[in-house]
Parts: structure tokens; sequence; C-alpha cells
């Protein structure tokens, strides 16, 4: 079973990629970084991965925004989604999922985690329905969001970065 410490370390392992992931998506920008992928290449066992082709698609700019779009996603997903999923079962399994179902944001939380792990689209089922609508801070989900993708004016960097905050204030300040 995972103790508080180690839950608040996964907890910052995830802060950690997600901020890496962010240096990265802003290095996508800079033609100085195309340059230095043009020379790069990733070597594992016994593959190698030239990055040439990755430059070139981040120097085509419609290319580079679906690409950066996409990343970013991953960020989120990783980031809400492997925290909320780490969450739960620690309250799982010390009993304090009441206190966790309760806390204001869990909804809203559990609808964008469910949201990220299928294919970035609301897609609520019955008992989610009877919920709706859902508001936290200042986003609402109702049901005009059935079928629709998540887009990052309405949950992006700051919103994910504001709701992780939660995850992990609940956890220092709230659970034992």
């Amino acid at each position: 079973m995972l103790t508080k410490p180690e839950l608040l370390g996964q907890f910052t392992n995830a802060k950690n990629n997600y901020v890496l992931g962010l240096a990265a998506s802003s290095l996508f920008v800079t033609p100085e970084a195309y340059l230095l992928l043009d020379k790069s290449r990733a070597s594992f066992g016994t593959y190698g991965i030239n990055f040439e082709k990755v430059a070139t698609l981040l120097r085509n700019p419609a290319d580079r925004d679906k690409a950066v779009n996409q990343f970013v996603r991953m960020l989120l997903r990783g980031l809400i989604k492997e925290s909320f999923e780490l969450l739960k079962d620690y309250c799982d399994e010390t009993t304090q999922a009441d206190q966790f179902k309760a806390e204001s944001w869990y909804q809203f939380a559990r609808m964008i985690r469910n949201c990220l792990s299928h294919s970035c689209r609301f897609e609520f089922n019955p008992y989610d329905k009877t919920l709706l609508p859902v508001t936290w801070k200042s986003r609402t989900i109702t049901l005009a969001k059935d079928g629709q993708p998540l887009l990052l004016a309405f949950f992006g960097y700051v919103e994910a970065w504001e709701l992780f905050k939660e995850f992990y204030d609940f956890v220092d300040r709230q659970l034992a």
C-alpha cells in the first residue's frame, strides 16, 4: 500500500514531468531548437531515432500547431489522469474515499479525467448526466458537451495546473 509521503512523491514526479513537457513545448516553437533537432538522435538498446523529421514537422506552422496541441493533451493526461488515479487508489486503500468524493472539485475532476482517458471527448454515462451541470472555478461542464472534444481553451495549461494543486493540497492538508 502506498504511504502518504510516497503519494506526495508520486505527485511531485507528475508535476516535474508536466514542467519538463512545458519546457519542451516552449522549445518546439523556437527556430534554434530545429537546428539542434536536425543534428540530434536518441539511442536506446539497439535502436536509434534521428530527429530531423521532428524538426521538419515543427518548421511547418500548421503541422507544428497540431503536433504541439497533441503533445499538450498528453501532458494534461499525464498530470491529471495519473494524479487522479493515484489519489483515488490511495483514498480507497485508506478508507478515505468518502472524503475524496466530498471535495467540491471531485465530480469536475472525475469528468475531466474520463474525458482525457477517452480520446479527449466528453462521454457522459447516465449517472454523469444526473450530476450536470458541474462547475469548478469558472469552468462548467454541461450536457451540451456530451460527445464534444475537450478544448484547451476550456481546460488547458492553467486549469490543469490549478486542478493538480487542488489534488496536492487535499492530500497534503486533509488526508491521513
